[in-house]
């Protein structure tokens, strides 16, 4: 199932720390030094040499304006041998075989990435939940992902398609990060209390569509064999307990009132959607109608509510033991394994140390941002905290959005959405918004929830709005199908590119696109920023460096004050969640960079219409696989 929420933890990263005013003092006494050395006399006094030299670089830009927007990444004009040809067959091969075995393991995964997996080779198998993140499978795992890399490698690279190499390129990455991730089983938890099983499971059982009679006979096995797949994954955590990982008090108890609410709910959360589905599943009698009703609620009974009681069980008996209050570095091998977190969830290739560096220059970059322009206005905060969006509606924030885009981003490829909101008796157990990935056989599918069960602001709704749906992840991941990629790729799953795209466009577009003045519009940017930054400065201090609760009250009381409550959501968040701020302000980081590097190589040639449409076309990989492309990209244009 592939979900992209905004969940609790953004809200709350939006609605915590109120630092503009803060920064702006904080930053104050940097911003001359920055103006001194802007205003250099050798800088401002033109010589005549410094004068044809600028002549030069004029007319090596007019030239570079003639350039060749008109073609894809992916076109290919080599001629290939018989002997290459062949090669090309066996990689898509070896390619269809990893998918087929992928897809048949997972009915979840299959049902939602798929309406039609017959049609990808895909054979309906046992339903089945898919593979466990289990301790005793890291062996096996670890020589079958062997066996995948030495037969990848086999392949001869040069005699394969640009869109191959890709795949390639982004595969081999991937199962080298994957193997990495073996070496440390013990270290992640199913249910933390952001992204953990007993959120997920309502939204698959809620979103699980009836195509068929039989998908309906899927999710009536997947219910009634729900509780022996927790019982497998309550087992894990015991043994995780059993060898010193667990997750904190703080976020046992807020999984454990989770459960609570999703088993005290009356009528229980799930029957009047499974109700509905049915009700709108054409060719079932009245009979079969209350058969199905009368096995779910069977279903329930007998497993999903027992499941949930077996996770309080489990996680309460897990409370009364010792419990981890300090970040992954303080385990063995826990500074190990969190390089491999940081790279699997954000995508980059750059250090942990370098990661810190780097988000503390944008922090510094926006804050003087910030001051700037206090500078010239002294209400900036009651103008932030007072603007008023043109409209408190989702539906017509997605139309203004879904204009306003064409500015800087090519047009929707597709203007076919459906706006959902989460049902009344799902609000308390499901993220604040979210957007449910199309099929890839269907692309046309795409769905967003709004929880309106959240306190929503509208500060908070409309930012949230892009970032989910114009031209965030609705738009990139439409933008995307239309191309036709290969269907492997929809596999995989990268973090940092998906949720770095939707945070670019949250930070960087949704204020400007919402009608506000420009000031004003980057006053919010920068603020946003420099919010994302301290959270990731945080983790890594708490997760690498080995920040302990005080370490991190004296660093956030720069920005927050004393607030207690403040700081110790942080603190235990970044604990229970390694990296979950960083697979957003990372990719955001990294797409700027990108940016940077191509304005800087294309001069006035670079486009940004077109950086983004090279961005899109390129889809969900890795960052220096990115940046690989973009070179030839950039040769490309100017040739």
């Amino acid at each position: 199932m592939q979900i992209t929420p905004e969940g609790e933890h953004m809200k709350k990263c939006k609605k915590i720390i109120a630092m503009l005013l803060a920064l702006a003092v904080f930053m104050t006494g940097c911003t001359n030094n920055s103006i001194t050395k802007s205003q250099d006399p050798k800088e401002t006094t033109k010589t005549e040499s410094s004068k044809e030299e600028s002549k030069k670089k004029e007319s090596s830009a007019e030239k570079s304006k003639k350039c060749n927007y008109d073609f894809s990444i992916y076109e290919d004009e080599r001629e290939f041998s018989e002997k290459q040809l062949a090669e090309q067959e066996e990689f898509e091969e070896y390619l269809k075989g990893i998918f087929i075995d992928e897809m048949s393991d997972s009915t979840v995964n299959a049902h939602f990435l798929m309406e039609h997996p017959e049609n990808y080779g895909v054979e309906k198998t046992e339903v089945s939940w898919g593979k466990l993140p289990y301790y005793t499978d890291t062996q096996s795992a670890t020589e079958e992902l062997n066996e995948l890399l030495d037969k990848l490698q086999e392949f001869d690279y040069d005699a394969l398609t640009y869109e191959q190499q890709l795949i390639y390129d982004t595969f081999e990455r991937y199962l080298e990060t994957t193997k990495t991730g073996n070496e440390y089983p013990l270290f992640c938890s199913v249910f933390s209390p952001i992204s953990g099983i007993q959120g997920e499971l309502p939204i698959i059982f809620s979103e699980y569509a009836f195509l068929s009679k039989e998908d309906i006979d899927d999710y009536i096995t997947l219910l009634n064999t729900s509780y022996s797949y927790i019982e497998q994954l309550c087992n894990y955590e015991l043994y995780r307990m059993e060898n010193g990982y667990t997750l904190t008090e703080n976020s046992l108890d807020k999984v454990i009132e989770q459960c609570n609410e999703f088993i005290n709910e009356q009528p229980n959360c799930l029957r009047p959607v499974f109700e509905e589905k049915l009700n709108q599943f054409s060719g079932l009698t009245d009979e079969e109608k209350n058969q199905y009703m009368e096995a779910f609620d069977q279903g329930m009974q007998q497993a999903l509510i027992p499941a949930y009681q077996l996770m309080i069980n489990t996680l309460t008996e897990i409370k009364g033991q010792e419990q981890s209050k300090l970040g992954l570095c303080n385990y063995e091998n826990g500074s190990d394994y969190y390089e491999y977190l940081v790279r699997e969830n954000t995508g980059s290739n750059r250090t942990v140390d370098e990661l810190y560096m780097m988000i503390q220059k944008e922090m510094e970059r926006c804050a003087l941002g910030i001051a700037a322009i206090y500078a010239k206005n002294d209400n900036l905060q009651e103008d932030m905290n007072s603007y008023e969006y043109p409209t408190e509606e989702p539906d017509e924030m997605l139309s203004m959005l879904q204009t306003a885009l064409e500015e800087d981003f090519p047009k929707a490829v597709n203007e076919e959405y459906t706006l959902n909101y989460v049902p009344e008796s799902l609000e308390s157990t499901m993220s604040p918004a979210f957007y449910l990935i199309a099929p890839i056989d269907n692309p046309k599918k795409n769905i967003i929830y709004i929880n309106q069960g959240e306190e929503y602001g509208n500060m908070d709704l409309f930012p949230t709005v892009a970032h989910e749906g114009f031209p965030g992840h609705m738009y990139q991941t439409d933008y995307f199908y239309s191309l036709n990629p290969h269907y492997f790729r929809s596999m995989l799953s990268f973090n940092g590119y998906s949720e770095g795209w939707a945070q670019y466009i949250e930070t960087c577009y949704a204020y400007k696109y919402s009608g506000m003045n420009s000031s004003l519009a980057k006053a919010f940017e920068y603020n946003t920023s420099c919010n994302f930054a301290l959270y990731c400065m945080v983790d890594i201090g708490v997760n690498y460096y080995g920040w302990d609760y005080d370490d991190t009250a004296d660093f956030l009381s720069q920005y927050v004050g004393d607030d207690e409550d403040v700081i110790s959501e942080v603190y235990y968040t970044m604990i229970d969640e390694p990296t979950v701020y960083l697979r957003y302000y990372i990719g955001y980081l990294e797409i700027l960079s990108l940016k940077k590097e191509a304005k800087k190589t294309l001069g006035k040639a670079f486009d940004i219409k077109e950086f983004h449409k090279f961005l899109l076309e390129i889809g969900p990989c890795q960052y220096d696989v990115i940046e690989d492309r973009m070179q030839s990209w950039m040769e490309r244009v100017t040739e």
